[in-house]
């Protein structure tokens, strides 16, 4: 296993700086007199605005010329149109077949569509008209469905794990064998945390091509000064990983000691609703914003005023898991102490006791007891929140997240070329 830019043993010491600047020598240092122009196909899964930043970040500042497949295999869209209407390879058979019957037509292209060779020659069609030299896949469903499609074409496949894709035990187990030939296939696959390297290992990924990459908030975030208001700042999905109920029952009892503090989340998801019911039942609902989905540009003023941020991520009965939330780094860069749980790649996002406290999933006396020490102590807060800035600074770096993304892109491509030649 590899940590992004200097090749070291995965099992490092719990404080040493996991993410050190790319040296030269490593494999992974990219000159950039050295870069020549690619095309990459990145697999992006949702179109929703509102999902992850970090994935967004990838279209958006990947090196090279990108074109973007969203949706969820087979169908698959470029720019809001499904590929297999738009990028056959025998589209002029297809359209001569238009003039046969109904039955016909259904019997000899419609069928013919949702066969493996079906969804091949679309994928062909779109892989060569754009002359894609590279694919990523974000999450490794992606990347699973894509490998026999890549593996025919001969075109190289770095694969990005965030989550669920690696932790959600029963959803992983339809595509264990698929995932298996996606490992051998693939040039690297990307970590972002020790917890999920692990899993990967287990599930049978060599250990050699995992290479440990976590996430890095945008530079905007370490601007940000707080004042450190009696206010504390949730911000992420409304679901079963991100546990919002517990974050709502451990800051009523911290409104036993401070009926004036806000507790402000923002987010969207299925368990929106019965947050907000919850805060209602509780009698507290006056104490709780919900703001509903942000853009980045409503999320930074959050951060100015807060005293800290929290997140009760837990393991879900049907074994799900985080990677490094993006949340939580995010606010560290803002200086903001982080209250959270041992859960996944947190337990290195936060030092407990220096940059914030961590406490056992589902422990929500503890997580109040945390939130009360730091509202209590401004001071506390403003120190923590500086040694946060400090950590997520020198080893959660945006720019050298993506430096190490180009490096396995252009290393693959440069692969693949030698391999064509032989």
């Amino acid at each position: 296993m590899e940590s992004c830019g200097k090749l070291m043993p995965f099992l490092f010491d719990e404080r040493s700086s996991f993410a050190t600047v790319l040296e030269e020598g490593t494999r992974l240092h990219l000159f950039a007199e050295s870069y020549s122009p690619m095309t990459l196909c990145i697999l992006q899964g949702s179109d929703d605005f509102w999902s992850s930043s970090f994935v967004r970040a990838h279209s958006e500042f990947l090196q090279g010329k990108k074109v973007v497949l969203q949706g969820y295999y087979p169908d698959l869209k470029h720019n809001g149109r499904s590929i297999r209407y738009f990028y056959e390879t025998q589209s002029l058979r297809k359209k001569l077949w238009k003039l046969s019957p109904h039955l016909l037509y259904y019997r000899y292209v419609t069928a013919w569509e949702e066969t493996f060779d079906g969804r091949h020659d679309a994928i062909e069609g779109f892989m060569r008209q754009h002359k894609v030299d590279v694919i990523l896949a974000e999450f490794g469903i992606h990347g699973c469905t894509m490998t026999p499609h890549a593996k025919k074409l001969g075109i190289p496949l770095v694969v990005h794990f965030h989550g669920h894709d690696a932790h959600r035990d029963p959803l992983l187990v339809d595509f264990l064998d698929r995932y298996r030939e996606m490992f051998d296939y693939a040039s690297s696959v990307i970590s972002v945390s020790r917890f999920m390297s692990d899993k990967l290992i287990r599930m049978g990924c060599p250990a050699e091509k995992i290479v440990f990459n976590p996430y890095g908030p945008r530079d905007s975030f370490f601007d940000n000064q707080s004042t450190y208001d009696d206010v504390v700042l949730a911000i992420g999905r409304f679901t079963d990983i991100k546990a919002p109920h517990l974050t709502i029952l451990a800051f009523q009892k911290v409104l036993q000691q401070f009926p004036q503090a806000t507790l402000v989340m923002g987010g969207h998801g299925e368990l929106l609703e019965a947050c907000q019911t919850l805060a209602l039942a509780l009698g507290i609902d006056s104490q709780i914003k919900f703001l509903g989905p942000l853009r980045h540009e409503q999320v930074m003023p959050l951060f100015s005023k807060a005293c800290c941020f929290v997140q009760h991520s837990v393991q879900p009965t049907y074994g799900d898991a985080e990677g490094t939330p993006v949340a939580i780094l995010e606010a560290g860069a803002a200086g903001l102490p982080v209250v959270s749980t041992r859960h996944a790649g947190i337990r290195d996002a936060v030092i407990d006791g220096e940059t914030g406290f961590l406490v056992e999933e589902r422990d929500i006396d503890s997580m109040a007891e945390a939130m009360i020490r730091l509202l209590s102590d401004k001071s506390l807060c403003r120190n923590m929140g500086e040694r946060a800035r400090e950590h997520i600074r020198s080893n959660y770096n945006i720019d050298r997240h993506l430096s190490c993304i180009d490096g396995l892109i252009e290393e693959a491509r440069k692969k693949s070329s030698v391999g064509s030649r032989q």
